[in-house]
């Protein structure tokens, strides 16, 4: 089980979500994405500002310019409006200091998206292949070790709008509602709370609300089916809310409680705890803040086990529109016999050069500290190149 999660946490691909959106005056992730809270699909809507805001540009552009055909779907293709279609792919390369495997190649994603909407009514399906990183999203085959390669399904779920779609209510495999939706999946705060959208989605059912001064969304958890046996499925629940400060800047709540008979690191029955506070602030639009702090607590049968902690800071720099520069510092400690908090810094780019194409790097700096051995620093460096078909 804790291999499956290391390379879980190795490998799964970065998440397709711009918090630093709120640059652009964009609070709310309904109107550019399926999932009200934000981050995978992106709704045509979503798709056209993609290529208007975030793709690279020289010159600026002329605001009574059309729209490209090449925001639809690969590209060219229009779809009727009932149906939106979408994909995923991204590969690179793991880059570390190892006399045995200094460079591992990586297929990091390999998925497609299909949302049916009809009337109020919303269907959404993701499927793919995962590379021996699939983990918890993985369907077949069942592995007791490691897989070469899996079928996937990330998200799977219905929904229904009401109250002029400001509430969805919605039921089936859904990404946990909690903090920032951020790219850097491998964060302490995504991988220590385990609310990543890569491979932490759980089954249940959940109403999320979404206006121009409040959004937020609570989930009934039942567990990752996909993930067995039953003792390891977490029951519980997830939640966040953000408010709007002003037009720029946003300050949200959230918290989780989820228990399982079998933790995956102890194999202990453990109710888990975490509850923090998040921020997205633009004081230029050029440059955004993002910044989560949770308290995180774990507890077996009538034991307190341990309390920790899991933060991160970033600043986004827009060199140029579509051209990023980020700094993120994080620390985390798991309240389990580490010789001091774990640390980290990210020094990242990111390049939107063509319409739906990413190219990005990650340099990270860690600290790591694990009970029973003596803190060490690690080093890795990851370039991806993204297509979102």
């Amino acid at each position: 089980m804790r291999f499956i999660l290391l390379v879980t946490v190795l490998l799964a691909p970065a998440a397709w979500a711009f918090p630093w959106m709120v640059k652009h005056n964009y609070g709310s992730c309904a109107v550019c994405h399926v999932d009200p809270s934000g981050s995978g699909q992106l709704t045509p809507y979503g798709r056209a500002q993609a290529d208007v805001i975030v793709r690279w540009r020289t010159q600026p552009r002329n605001d009574e310019e059309e729209v490209p055909k090449s925001a639809n779907f690969l590209w060219f293709l229009e779809l009727p409006e009932f149906l939106n279609l979408s994909g995923n792919a991204r590969g690179g390369a793991l880059i570390r200091p190892s006399p045995t495997t200094p460079v591992i190649p990586l297929i990091m994603a390999a998925d497609l998206y299909a949302t049916v909407n009809i009337g109020p009514v919303v269907g959404h399906v993701t499927t793919g292949v995962g590379v021996k990183n699939a983990g918890p999203a993985g369907i077949l085959p069942q592995c007791s070790g490691q897989c070469n390669a899996q079928w996937t399904a990330r998200e799977f779920w219905v929904g229904a709008k009401f109250a002029e779609e400001a509430v969805m209510v919605r039921a089936g495999r859904i990404n946990l509602p909690f903090g920032l939706r951020n790219n850097e999946h491998t964060s302490f705060v995504r991988q220590t709370t385990r609310t990543d959208v890569n491979t932490s989605q759980s089954v249940g059912a959940s109403v999320s609300y979404n206006s121009d001064v409040v959004r937020g969304e609570v989930m009934g958890l039942l567990g990752n089916f996909q993930l067995g046996p039953d003792i390891y499925r977490e029951r519980g629940y997830s939640a966040f809310a953000e408010y709007s400060l002003s037009h720029n800047a946003y300050i949200g709540l959230s918290s989780l409680i989820a228990h399982a008979g079998a933790d995956p690191e102890t194999t202990k029955a453990t109710t888990r705890h975490a509850h923090g506070m998040f921020a997205r602030l633009a004081p230029t639009q050029k440059f955004a803040i993002l910044a989560e702090a949770d308290f995180l607590l774990w507890q077996s049968p009538q034991l307190l086990d341990r309390i920790g902690f899991a933060a991160m800071a970033q600043g986004d720099f827009e060199i140029m529109n579509g051209l990023h520069l980020m700094l993120m510092l994080e620390g985390q400690h798991k309240g389990a016999g580490q010789m001091g908090p774990e640390l980290g810094a990210w020094v990242s780019g990111a390049w939107y050069f063509l319409p739906h194409v990413e190219l990005r790097f990650d340099h990270i700096l860690r600290r790591r500290s694990i009970a029973g051995v003596n803190p060490f620093f690690e080093y890795n460096f990851v370039i991806q190149l993204h297509f979102f078909l």
